[in-house]
């Protein structure tokens, strides 16, 4: 399950090349085993370069696993990174320093109860506005509850997802079609170029840990923990859907949610929204502010400020896909007001019937090579 803030820290920590890196890091989990390790790796999602698996040795035990995510430059960040990372399932330390130098300044989660419920705010607020908390609470319910959306699909056994995303690299625009299949812990992706200078290849996880990947020229092995994770940045539930998919459950979870005030009505794309912002004196949090539809109460927008700038994301044209899963069917993404990434999904089936050869070794791609 991916946590709202896990999206946006992971933004934030990627703008940041290896040799920028800075020298505090956060310890988000120690396991017995390098599998459990990876497996856990994978639950907080892509990452890009800066979250791995390490290990030490402790006497008495033997060697450990840890999951670490590198590439702080202060404190502060670092510590608001671990509070959005932290829940009842472990603490969250943070670490300064570099090599054999190393200090825990933090440990974030331990003693820290069940969040606070939002519902217990008042109502309203000055001047007649619905509360933050009643806000989230609809909003909640709106998305599906913490029953639905990501944890809906992850409990189906097989998934269809087809969409097509425009970005632009450089000075050049990119159109790519995906589409996306899995059944249990297989899973496979097409991406056909339609415009731009990358290449159509197709992923593939099979069954007993072999994953390949084909292109127009060639068919090879690729390693599975390499295709599994790339794999879960175009899943529905792990990608970008992940943020509305995810809403019911990173409201409770994710301290960016907690603290907020309804600051007013706006009319976003002609349409009513309530606005929440953070409370005065939470300078921490790194959300600027996010807009709700007052009539169905989905999230439309938010804003985070990071260190790379502004990053917005908004969502459009909401379907029921399935039972309590709820999806934005336009996404788009800018930063500092420039276009990073706009999806529209072409379709979302739950529990399809797929074929299983899509699963086995794929054939080299046929067509116009682009």
């Amino acid at each position: 399950m991916k946590k709202l803030l896990a999206i946006v820290a992971l933004w934030t920590v990627c703008l940041v090349s290896a040799a920028e890196a800075g020298v505090f890091f956060l310890e988000l989990s120690e396991h017995e085993s390098r599998e459990a390790a990876d497996s856990a790796l994978l639950e907080y999602g892509p990452d890009g370069e800066h979250m791995r698996v390490s290990r030490r040795f402790v006497r008495g035990s033997g060697w450990r696993y840890v999951v670490r995510l590198d590439g702080f430059e202060d404190r502060e960040s670092a510590l608001l990174a671990a509070q959005s990372f932290s829940s009842d399932q472990g603490p969250v330390q943070v670490v300064e320093g570099l090599g054999y130098k190393r200090e825990i300044v933090a440990t974030v989660g331990d003693d820290a109860g069940p969040a606070a419920s939002a519902v217990a705010e008042p109502k309203l607020e000055e001047g007649g506005l619905p509360s933050a908390g009643s806000v989230l609470k609809t909003a909640s319910k709106a998305h599906g509850g913490r029953s639905g959306g990501s944890r809906a699909l992850a409990k189906a056994n097989t998934l269809r997802f087809e969409f097509t995303s425009k970005t632009v690299v450089g000075e050049k625009d990119w159109k790519i079609r995906h589409r996306y299949y899995r059944s249990a812990d297989r899973a496979r992706l097409e991406v056909d170029m339609l415009k731009g200078d990358g290449v159509s290849n197709t992923v593939v996880l099979g069954a007993g840990g072999k994953a390949w990947v084909a292109t127009h020229a060639l068919v090879r092995d690729r390693d599975a923990l390499q295709a599994a994770e790339m794999l879960a940045r175009f899943a529905p539930e792990t990608g970008l859907l992940s943020i509305p998919l995810g809403f019911a459950t990173d409201i409770k979870e994710a301290s960016e949610w907690r603290h907020l005030v309804t600051s007013g009505r706006v009319n976003h794309t002609g349409v009513p929204h309530l606005r929440l912002v953070p409370k005065a004196g939470e300078e921490l949090n790194p959300m600027e502010g996010a807009l709700f539809a007052e009539e169905s109460g989905l999230l439309s927008r938010v804003t985070w400020v990071t260190r790379g700038g502004r990053v917005t994301f908004e969502f459009s044209n909401y379907k029921v896909v399935a039972e309590d899963v709820m999806v934005p069917f336009r996404v788009r993404v800018e930063r500092n007001g420039g276009l990073v990434e706009e999806v529209v999904v072409e379709s979302l089936e739950v529990d399809p019937v797929l074929d299983e050869s899509l699963f086995g070794e794929p054939e080299i791609l046929r067509g116009k090579k682009r």
